[in-house]
């Protein structure tokens, strides 16, 4: 199958040096193109500037480790699998970050890939503000910046490939499992996406990362923190994509 994963932060730029950033890492991104490599996928991974690159992020030396024969056993095994993977993999980075540079980036690449599985986990501005040329004066007590809507995104995608299994993502800060449901609920209607998945910022925060994948058609289902949290969404959306493409044919 041929998958499509978005990852990290949009950037808006306030003027030549300062700007207003989203706080997503890219990890679990990355650790879903992971997994869809794992599974024979062909995957391209859309990346925004900083964010973690799917097995690029593993690759460092742990310094604090008491075994170092176990870490270079474990770095050799990465390499091992990074070369058994790495032809059915590509990357397109993100020049700017910003959220034009990410819609014209995945527009392309949406318009001329065959893609049947697209999960758009970047993490979108709403707001930007218009960039200032030169940097502002910081001798001000207070600094006010008028921001203006940005596009959805998701919206342009599900136009161009009406075909592909489409899934967005949703970030909530201290809301409830309940609250979660319902806002992924709304996600697949509004953006017409097949699926939605929603996680908690505050839950990833205090090291209990879990998310709701919720269908288009009212399927809920959850997975759990842990290291194979990725794998079984990917899982369950390589699944639900191919039970979509039969339906099509």
């Amino acid at each position: 199958m041929n998958v499509l994963v978005t990852g990290g932060g949009t950037v808006a730029p306030i003027d030549d040096v300062r700007r207003i950033v989203n706080v997503s890492s890219g990890r679990f991104s990355a650790m879903l193109s992971e997994a869809f490599l794992r599974r024979d996928c062909h995957v391209t991974h859309l990346f925004a500037p900083g964010a973690q690159r799917p097995f690029h992020r593993l690759a460092a030396f742990d310094l604090s480790t008491h075994d170092p024969s176990s870490e270079m056993a474990r770095l050799a095994r990465l390499r091992e699998e990074w070369d058994d993977v790495r032809v059915r993999y590509q990357e397109l980075p993100l020049r700017t970050g910003s959220v034009l540079d990410y819609a014209e980036t995945l527009g392309t690449a949406s318009g001329t890939r065959n893609f049947d599985l697209i999960l758009l986990a970047m993490a979108v501005s709403d707001y930007e503000p218009t960039p200032r040329l030169g940097k502002l004066e910081s001798s001000a007590e207070t600094l006010e910046i008028h921001c203006r809507r940005t596009p959805k995104v998701i919206r342009a995608v599900r136009s161009v490939c009406p075909e592909a299994y489409l899934v967005g993502f949703k970030l909530l800060s201290g809301s409830s499992r309940e609250e979660l449901v319902d806002a992924a609920h709304e996600a697949c209607r509004t953006n017409r996406s097949n699926a939605t998945i929603a996680n908690d910022l505050a839950s990833i925060r205090e090291g209990r990362h879990e998310v709701v994948l919720v269908t288009s058609s009212g399927t809920v289902q959850r997975f759990g923190p842990g290291d194979d949290m990725a794998d079984g969404v990917a899982g369950r959306l390589l699944e639900l994509a191919t039970a979509a493409g039969t339906t099509r044919a």
